[in-house]
């Protein structure tokens, strides 16, 4: 499924959800606003309130950068800008079309709005 992202930074930047349950319940949310910050210097975290239901998923992935994921333990939705490892309650829900670099220096507190971009 391809989504349009906006950030309050003032950029904008496409994004696909991959096929697997998890980014499906994530789809179901759209349109969807959450407020990022940094984390570890690799990642950017937003809170997502309600659980996504993780089934029908490894119980551990490894993410790579310009992945979107799902962190189950802490209920987040990550934009990952570098590399994190293999970590348990991980679930990679799609990838990004924005350079690592401009992600990683936006700063924290921003907004991005996430909306499925219907196809034609």
């Amino acid at each position: 499924m391809n989504v349009h992202v906006t950030l309050s930074a003032g950029i904008d930047f496409d994004a696909e959800l991959f096929a697997n349950p998890v980014a499906d319940d994530l789809a179901a949310r759209l349109p969807l606003e959450a407020v990022f910050s940094d984390f570890n210097d690799v990642e950017k975290v937003a809170s997502l309130g309600p659980p996504l239901r993780m089934r029908g998923v490894p119980d551990q992935d490894s993410p790579a950068p310009g992945e979107i994921g799902y962190y189950a333990p802490t209920q987040s939705l990550v934009l990952y800008y570098g590399t994190v490892g293999t970590w348990p309650g991980l679930v990679r829900v799609g990838r990004f079309d924005l350079a690592l670099d401009t992600l990683r220096d936006i700063p924290d507190g921003f907004t991005a709005r996430f909306v499925r971009v219907d196809a034609s």
